[in-house]
């Protein structure tokens, strides 16, 4: 199995655990939740409690919207033309979309742990997903150029 189908699978299980976790939280929270936290984690809005599905909503539309990229010389597809193949686009997609997953997992964990009482902000762990992502896109970024470079001295 390729390294792009292990990603999909592993997304599109973080993506399941994310809807689940969701629905078993949801009927115990109170009727107002936190939904927006400030740079250093405290909750600086709120919000009803059926605002819980907007990121899974969000998380789904994501994942079917990568799955569902079939051209990879699309013109709308903003990526380097050496990611335009489908196997390495797939590869970069499926790679962007996890730390995407694990972030919303975190949030919604952490959301719901703050409307629970039991944490008073969220963690830093955004920031070392967040960081995860930048260095996805990095890897993608320094490939990119090494590829770019590669075809004008040949």
């Amino acid at each position: 199995m390729r390294l792009s189908g292990i990603l999909l699978i592993v997304n599109t299980l973080l993506l399941v655990v994310i809807w689940v976790f969701a629905g078993i939280k949801y009927a115990g929270l109170p009727e107002i939740i936190p939904t927006h936290f400030d740079i250093h984690g405290n909750v600086d809005g709120e919000s009803g409690k059926a605002t819980i599905w907007f990121l899974p909503c969000i998380a789904a539309f994501i994942h079917l919207l990568f799955i569902g990229i079939k051209d990879p010389n699309s013109p709308l597809l903003n990526v380097p033309k050496s990611f335009r193949n489908e196997k390495t686009l797939k590869l970069y997609l499926f790679a962007l979309e996890l730390p995407v997953m694990i972030l919303f997992l975190d949030i919604i964990v952490e959301s719901i742990r703050v409307a629970e009482g039991k944490q008073t902000e969220l963690s830093d762990a955004v920031f070392f997903i967040l960081g995860l992502l930048f260095a996805v896109i990095g890897i993608g970024l320094i490939k990119s150029l090494r590829d770019s470079k590669r075809k004008s001295n040949d």
